[in-house]
């Protein structure tokens, strides 16, 4: 085979559940100034005996030194076994992983790794799969990390936008998003692992906690469809998780009460936390709901706020 330049791969950071939607929403996420906010994957030339990793960025630090643990490395591994299977030629490669988004951080960081990573692999090897089997060892590859397979994070950070996944599954569905809306995040600089925040979870809920959260998730959809920013805004109340997790998050309740003075539409945790996010439709309460956050949420100097648009390209080489 003809030895290729080298290609890298950005995949976008990604916020979960969107409240509504526990498990089963996720939403695309792009600087609104123009920065990229998510992990890239280079592949190199060269051509040694076994898969071989670099690590770098700012967060490069919080991963395993043994690359064998680096779900990139995974991955690659995985991604070797499927193409071969197909019948298509696969060789060991250089690659070096830019960490810019934290771990445990609610921004989908290990679903950004992954589907850069194999993005980047099968777009290097002339696509030996196709999207329906790319998808399906992505979402394979995070179920391996948190447990259980969910595209909340993996189906946006591939095909951006806002998407509706299918627990348990690969099948998922772009959703509309209005296009006049921000996010304004804010990452406290402290970690929360998944498997963490599923614990506090209730094994059970009553039959009204069912009804109501189906309900909202129904109308929060038809809203989206109909084009009814506000009222779908007003739809985005978390029944499920959030009221058991909020006393993992120091701080949230008061960001939640202070941001919705400020003008947010609404306020909720990015997927498991820590991070928390705002929807806003106003630059000045984007701006105001920014400073807020830099002043009360941040734990240390690690942390960050960031205002956010949809990010409506996904993973793409950069």
């Amino acid at each position: 085979m003809q030895e290729r330049a080298e290609l890298t791969v950005y995949a976008p950071a990604s916020s979960g559940n969107l409240t509504v939607g526990f498990d089963a929403l996720g939403l695309a996420l792009a600087p609104a100034d123009g920065s990229l906010l998510g992990d890239r994957v280079s592949i190199m030339p060269g051509q040694p005996d076994d898969w071989m990793l670099c690590m770098d960025g700012p967060f490069a630090h919080a991963l395993p030194e043994d690359q064998e643990q680096n779900i990139v490395i995974a991955s690659a591994r995985r991604f070797e076994e499927a193409a071969r299977y197909r019948g298509f030629e696969i060789r060991p490669l250089n690659m070096t992983l830019e960490k810019c988004l934290p771990v445990g951080s609610g921004l989908g960081s290990s679903a950004s790794s992954i589907v850069a990573t194999l993005v980047a692999l099968n777009q290097y090897f002339k696509r030996p799969l196709d999207r329906p089997a790319l998808l399906q060892l992505m979402a394979e590859m995070e179920g391996s990390i948190s447990g259980e397979i969910h595209l909340d994070n993996i189906a946006p950070s591939l095909l951006g936008g806002l998407r509706l996944c299918l627990p348990g599954s690969a099948r998922q569905y772009g959703l509309p998003w209005p296009g006049h809306w921000q996010s304004v995040i804010a990452w406290p600089g402290s970690r929360l692992d998944t498997r963490t925040a599923r614990e506090v979870l209730p094994e059970n809920y009553s039959r009204h906690t069912v009804i109501s959260h189906g309900a909202q998730f129904a109308l929060f959809v038809h809203h989206l469809h109909q084009g009814e920013a506000v009222a779908a805004a007003s739809c985005m109340v978390d029944l499920l998780a959030e009221p058991h997790r909020e006393i993992l998050l120091p701080g949230f309740v008061e960001a939640r009460e202070e941001l919705a003075g400020l003008g947010a539409l609404a306020t909720g945790i990015s997927g498991s936390g820590p991070t928390v996010f705002c929807i806003v439709d106003d630059g000045d309460v984007a701006h105001q709901a920014a400073h807020w956050l830099r002043q009360n949420y941040l734990q240390n100097e690690s942390g960050f706020v960031c205002v956010c648009r949809a990010d409506l390209a996904g993973a793409r080489q950069v």
